[in-house]
């Protein structure tokens, strides 16, 4: 036994003593105890940093994965709510109105702006990011780390509304596993109604998605004096979307956000085929993704055109140095009059 722990002064109760415990192995035990625990506390760090680690990296695209998710769990489970439960093979009544699918989606943007607003803005739109990074200054690097969460989060979000009313879907199909396009893949995805031309189609989603971003661009310009406080701007959303929906979803679904659709869009592939892509010339590509982009740039441009004073705006830059270029020729033009009239003097 080494002697320095003999040596060491050691006060036993009466109670130990009469007991006769061996003290100096509680004390090796105890010691053991404590060093397991800090063994597995150190165990615990070392396992928990990578997550760690991965979750401060992208913190940013993360909270723009999980407010897509839930724009997408709230606008597609409220489609399939409205939509199977007119079914009265599935329900026994009616379980909503084309207003529920305006407030659905409009809470889905509400919310999903409020949960990631405050680590990554709240663009839930690749649209919007698209503007942000061509008219703010936004990065580009984080531009293609958000469209990659945003459209992860919306094949997410439908994914899991899929597995939930997956059998009432097969109820509306009329069988297990039938799968239908549009049909019931308009559950998830948008589609034009069948009179509509390509054109109309584009023109229509350029237009709603125009004004989600001239109302988006409003509310959050700091420099307005009429902007709301940030905290609102979730709920002010929310109208816009209600507002936009009962205005424009008839004819193409009013997507207004490219990963809106197209997230989904890769989710139903799975289940209902390549037809949710081929459908009318690849429908899919021309309206709910580059209609959607023109729109939002459309909009944008409007926006800096008329109303937009920063001097970030590509097109606030361009209407300042026209401005000063024409003052400057004024003044020329007044000096050389001055000359002439001097020499003639």
């Amino acid at each position: 036994m080494d002697d320095s722990l003999d040596r060491t002064p050691v006060n036993l109760s009466p109670t130990a003593s009469t007991l006769g415990l061996p003290v100096l192995h509680l004390q090796a035990t105890n010691t053991t105890v404590t060093n397991n625990a800090t063994l597995n506390v150190v165990s615990h760090d070392q396992a928990s940093k990578p997550l760690d680690d991965f979750r401060r990296r992208f913190r940013r695209p993360l909270a723009e994965f999980t407010g897509t998710m839930i724009l997408l769990i709230f606008g597609t489970a409220v489609d399939c709510q409205v939509t199977l439960g007119s079914n009265r093979a599935i329900a026994g009544a009616e379980k909503g109105s084309f207003l529920s699918v305006c407030m659905g989606w409009g809470a889905g943007a509400a919310f999903g702006i409020w949960s990631s607003a405050s680590i990554s803005g709240g663009h839930i739109n690749p649209a919007v990011t698209l503007v942000h990074l061509l008219f703010r200054g936004f990065p580009l690097s984080d531009f293609i780390q958000y469209v990659i969460a945003q459209t992860a989060g919306a094949f997410t979000g439908s994914l899991l509304v899929y597995g939930i009313y997956n059998q009432a879907i097969s109820v509306q199909e009329g069988g297990l596993g039938v799968r239908t396009t549009p049909g019931t893949a308009s559950l998830f995805v948008t589609f034009p109604l069948d009179f509509m031309n390509a054109a109309t189609c584009f023109f229509s989603e350029l237009m709603v998605t125009a004004m989600l971003l001239f109302v988006v661009l409003t509310v959050t310009d700091r420099r307005s004096a009429a902007a709301p406080p940030s905290t609102l701007v979730p709920l002010i959303i929310f109208v816009a979307v209600v507002a936009l929906t009962a205005c424009f979803a008839l004819q193409t679904g009013a997507a207004m956000n490219p990963a809106r659709d197209f997230g989904p869009r890769l989710m139903t592939a799975i289940f209902y085929g390549r037809n949710v892509f081929t459908y009318r010339n690849h429908y899919w590509l021309w309206t709910p993704i580059i209609g959607d982009f023109v729109g939002a740039l459309t909009g944008a441009f409007f926006y800096d055109l008329l109303i937009y004073t920063g001097d970030d705006s590509p097109v606030t830059k361009f209407i300042s140095k026209c401005l000063d270029r024409r003052p400057k020729r004024n003044i020329d033009a007044r000096l050389e009059t001055m000359s002439d009239v001097d020499q003639k003097v």
